[in-house]
């Protein structure tokens, strides 16, 4: 017997709430069971964008996004402090020029501020380097050892030769951090952007990634984005512009079960929904596949089980206080080297700063890695006295305690499992393939008979980690979905465009130099 099954959700277009109908087949008693042509796990960028372009430009609306949160957004989260949304997740428009995101942003009108990479100040253990040794040691990596690791990259990569990880191509190239500044250099410059040590990440995968990002737009420039109706308007805008997205759309609903044979792919959620559709698309990241928080049935294959352990779906955690006054100088950015411990609070951003959030006394630091499991695993009151430990090593035991505090805990997360994928030592361009591959079959058969598919950031060759990425994976996979939907999953030649956009980046030349983001400091108030 067929039905409307009527809900009221919030949707985050404009703050308003929405009904959504859905038509639900109930011949199963209390079931719920929704049939569709093709089912979008995830309304994160990869999801909607997917959703955007098979409503827009494959003529494909018979389609259902299914999200576990009230609103879109996926990694794009917001928290709160003092009356401010700062995000939690992505913060960047990461590379300019033709970068996807940056027009998004510009189309969307999302607020956003230049990151001035000069306006930088040190510490050290023993308060501020006057003597300019964090400064002397990032000069030396920047302008010596990363240009020639960069070019042993790329040698290694077209003669075939076999990846490294990254400490040992950074050694190879000159460069070996043993002292606390070259230890703070090393984080800040590498760390702070992949999420993980050198030594857990893809010497050529890495090279790569920033050259992709920061130099193949044309542009390095990063814009922080400030907006408080957050980062994910440019998720929240193209699903506007979807022609009745808000019936295409279920919200509050965790997947529990994805099984997938050569039919179909029927999902069931916590709620009690029962979804089956003819093709599906899940963009659930590294991590939560990793944890086994979802059931396949039948389960993965092995050799896309072992793709996915290898990847890494890294943490990276910004931790926000807000003071009663402002103690800190006028930069943007500063790094602390600390005597003892790698990577222990080492990157400091003020919002307080000239463009940004003036008068708002909030001051941020940024933890990856083994130190971010431990923030996570710790209350906010432990974390929040060793932030302060901190920063009273850098500005004198007289500074106040912030009047608010507060962090996310990405890794705990059942919806996340992290927050940014990291090219991991000994993962191969084959294994990410894996990752991608639809199912059922075989990963070198193509996507005829195939149901189930996957992308998302991870899957992204070009830009992993990135939300360039996962745009790019959005549309790559709406185009192999509508294939599947127009033509028996034969690839059209706009599918063979997009694919060339997901993989192909531009041949490097000696015209084309790395753009490294960081560079002198600027004086202290």
């Amino acid at each position: 017997m067929l039905s409307s099954i009527l809900f009221s959700v919030l949707l985050a277009l404009t703050g308003s709430f929405y009904p959504i109908t859905v038509s639900a087949n109930n011949d199963k008693g209390s079931s719920k069971v929704i049939h569709t042509k093709v089912l979008i796990l995830g309304g994160g960028l990869t999801g909607i964008t997917a959703a955007r372009t098979l409503a827009l430009e494959q003529k494909v609306d018979d389609f259902l996004v299914v999200e576990a949160r009230d609103i879109l957004g996926g990694r794009m989260r917001q928290g709160e402090i003092g009356g401010l949304k700062v995000e939690f997740g992505a913060n960047w428009v990461q590379g300019l020029g033709s970068n996807p995101i940056w027009a998004l942003t510009q189309k969307y009108g999302v607020k956003n501020q230049y990151s001035d990479w000069t306006s930088i100040d040190y510490f050290t253990g023993d308060g501020h380097d006057d003597e300019g040794l964090i400064e002397e040691a990032l000069v030396r990596y920047e302008e010596k050892a990363y240009p020639k690791a960069s070019e042993h990259a790329q040698i290694r990569e077209r003669r075939g030769l076999p990846d490294l990880n990254m400490k040992a191509g950074l050694n190879l190239a000159g460069w070996k951090a043993q002292t606390p500044e070259e230890k703070a250099v090393e984080y800040f410059s590498f760390d702070w952007e992949q999420a993980e040590p050198p030594v857990m990440s893809s010497y050529i995968q890495s090279i790569n990634s920033y050259n992709e990002n920061f130099i193949g737009f044309g542009n390095g420039d990063n814009q922080l984005v400030i907006d408080q109706r957050g980062f994910k308007e440019i998720i929240v805008g193209q699903a506007r512009e979807i022609p009745d997205f808000d019936k295409k759309v279920l919200y509050n609903q965790v997947v529990e079960n994805i099984k997938y044979s050569e039919t179909n792919v029927t999902v069931t959620t916590k709620a009690g929904y029962t979804i089956v559709a003819e093709y599906a698309l899940c963009t659930f990241s590294i991590g939560v596949l990793q944890h086994d928080d979802v059931k396949f049935t039948p389960p993965l294959p092995d050799w896309k089980k072992e793709a996915i352990a290898n990847f890494h779906l890294a943490t990276y955690t910004k931790l926000f206080a807000q003071f009663d006054r402002k103690f800190w100088n006028d930069t943007e950015f500063t790094v602390y080297a600390d005597p003892d411990e790698r990577g222990w609070y080492t990157v400091w951003q003020s919002l307080d700063a000239p463009g940004f959030f003036p008068g708002s006394k909030i001051f941020f630091g940024t933890l990856t890695s083994d130190q971010a499991y431990q923030a996570e695993l710790q209350s906010d009151e432990e974390t929040k006295k060793q932030f302060m430990d901190v920063l009273r090593t850098m500005y004198g035991p007289d500074i106040p305690d912030p009047i608010n505090f507060t962090y996310p805990r990405w890794t705990l997360d059942p919806l996340y499992r992290g927050s940014f994928t990291n090219w991991g030592a000994g993962a191969t361009v084959k294994q990410q393939d894996d990752i991608r591959a639809p199912l059922p079959g075989n990963n070198d058969d193509g996507n005829t008979g195939k149901r189930l598919f996957f992308a998302g950031e991870g899957t992204s060759r070009r830009y992993f980690g990135y939300l360039q990425g996962a745009y790019f994976e959005g549309r790559l996979a709406a185009h192999y979905l509508a294939d599947c939907v127009h033509q028996d999953c034969t690839p059209s030649e706009s599918t063979l465009f997009a694919k060339r956009a997901a993989f192909e980046g531009e041949e490097n030349t000696d015209e084309v130099k790395y753009k490294l983001r960081r560079r002198r400091r600027f004086p202290t108030a």
